[in-house]
């Protein structure tokens, strides 16, 4: 009877083990996003803006510059309701707006060079940003689990492996909300609002998007 009872302890071991690291991954995930919200809150939200240079570039070279002004002037409108949305509804904290063109700057911290504009999408010279505490935001879509690419890992033994939240294949049209670094925030951290951009009918609007987003990183902030 002892050695069965020693035999059950043993096997149940991993177990208990395994379930213990869930524990303390889950306890990191939410430690790191109590941490990110709190950064956000005392800091700004930098939304990078899509420019699609590329494509008008592309289209103009093979001449069809009509379509390459259409491609222009639909997503500048884009952009134009992307600020006015953030400057009037988004209430979480302050928000400062930049082109995917100075993506590297913002990558390496370097803002000597003045890049964020105002609400006419011109660059102006006297925002500038006043704290280290941001975070990004884009509309894009949603990638996989950040923590596969290091943030945090189940501990198995000596092996390292990485732990996802979810589907590792979401890949769906959102506004997301991503590190300094450009790495999408992890659950529990309210790091994306669907836009349902593949779904015309069900297409959600970019001032409700952004509203969206507000009140989900002001309920998170008050848990």
């Amino acid at each position: 009877m002892k050695v069965r009872m020693l035999f059950l302890l043993m096997a149940a071991m991993p177990l208990v083990l395994c379930a213990q690291n869930e524990v303390d991954s889950n306890y990191d995930r939410y430690s790191y996003s109590v941490n990110q919200i709190a950064q956000l809150a005392a800091g700004v939200l930098l939304v990078r803006l899509e420019t699609k240079q590329r494509k008008i570039d592309l289209l103009k070279e093979y001449g069809y510059v009509d379509e390459a002004e259409i491609v222009f002037a639909e997503q500048k409108m884009k952009n134009l309701e992307i600020v006015q949305s953030f400057t009037e509804d988004f209430t979480f904290c302050p928000s400062l707006f930049f082109y995917s063109d100075h993506s590297e700057e913002v990558l390496h911290k370097d803002f000597s060079s003045p890049f964020f504009l105002d609400s006419n999408l011109e660059i102006d010279e006297s925002i500038k940003l006043s704290t280290e505490n941001y975070l990004i935001a884009e509309f894009g879509n949603v990638q996989q689990d950040t923590l596969s690419v290091g943030d945090f890992y189940y501990q198995n033994g000596n092996k390292r492996k990485p732990s996802y939240w979810g589907s590792p294949n979401f890949h769906f049209g959102a506004l997301v909300v991503m590190s300094d670094e450009f790495i999408q925030l992890s659950h529990p951290f309210p790091n994306y609002v669907r836009t349902f951009d593949s779904l015309p009918l069900f297409e959600r609007a970019i001032d409700k998007t952004i509203k969206r987003l507000d009140k989900k990183l002001l309920a998170y902030s008050y848990l």
